[in-house]
């Protein structure tokens, strides 16, 4: 089992989804001005102008998910070498997404660290809105669609009520997106659409995500889900930090088991169509020195 995988998510975004632009204004203006910064490196404030162009909230982080399966968790703490032996024969890989992370969000905050939630009411979904006909039907984007409802899942470890995968997208967006000041409807020119920045939003989500396949990055270094050992954690760290610029990923933990990763960035421009540059980590792992990476 542990030598054997899928490889996803192995188009760049750069060659994949910025096949199609987002609709936003320019930025050269902006790049050509004495206020041109990165988020968060700005030494003086930046003009309304420019605000299409520069995030206050400037620390971006793409956040992805680890859905372990907790039964086999289990077995690889009991201790029982025959059990988990033969957990181990009897696991098989049906489905590509059983070998990726999955989709939490991409979130914004502050320079200092904390950050803003659901801070524009009227540019949220109503949970009476149906996002699938948004996505695929008004906007037609069904490719989209699709790729999120296989790996942008919810789960538990989001504490989204209802559970289900859609909700988990309307939260993401109605807690994040709308604190983006570069995504406002006033930074798409011509006629804006109720929701169309959130549209692109997802966009967006899905083409961070697909830039940084953490299964693949880990798989790289060697480390593949397994119920025989568990890691250093340092060694995750190494193999994440040498596909991000050599940049601290944040690793978080449940039960010593990984279920989270967080990449952290600056941002040079618009969140959609800005540059995204590592940065490490502000965030404390939540993982012990030794840990599970368990199967999905």
């Amino acid at each position: 089992y542990t030598t054997a995988y899928y490889v996803v998510n192995e188009v760049p975004a750069s060659q994949a989804d910025q096949v199609h632009a987002y609709p936003v204004g320019s930025c050269d203006a902006f790049f050509k001005s004495p206020y041109d910064a990165f988020s968060c490196q700005n030494t003086t404030a930046i003009p309304d102008a420019y605000s299409c162009c520069f995030e206050t909230s400037g620390i971006l982080m793409q956040t992805q998910f680890w859905d372990f399966d907790q039964k086999l968790l289990a077995i690889a703490k009991s201790n029982d070498t025959a059990l988990i032996e033969q957990a181990e024969r009897e696991y098989t890989v049906s489905d590509p997404v059983q070998n990726s992370f999955t989709i939490h969000g991409l979130w914004n905050d502050f320079c200092n660290g904390s950050y803003p939630t659901n801070c524009n009411p009227p540019l949220e979904f109503a949970d009476t809105e149906n996002l699938t006909q948004i996505i695929r039907d008004e906007f037609n984007q069904p490719e989209l669609y699709e790729y999120m409802i296989k790996y942008w899942v919810n789960n538990e470890k989001s504490n989204v009520p209802n559970g289900g995968s859609i909700a988990l997208w309307e939260h993401e967006y109605n807690k994040h997106g709308t604190c983006m000041n570069t995504l406002l409807p006033s930074c798409f020119p011509g006629t804006y659409s109720r929701h169309e920045n959130a549209v692109h939003y997802f966009r967006k989500v899905v083409e961070l995500f697909k830039d940084l396949p953490t299964y693949n990055f880990l798989a790289g270094a060697g480390i593949y889900p397994t119920l025989t050992k568990q890691y250093k954690l340092t060694d995750i760290k190494d193999a994440l930090a040498a596909n991000h610029d050599n940049k601290l990923v944040y690793v978080g933990c449940i039960n010593g088991t990984i279920d989270e990763i967080w990449y952290y960035h600056h941002l040079h421009g618009s969140v959609l169509t800005g540059d995204y540059r590592p940065l490490d980590s502000t965030g404390n792992d939540t993982c012990p020195e030794h840990v599970w990476y368990i199967p999905k």
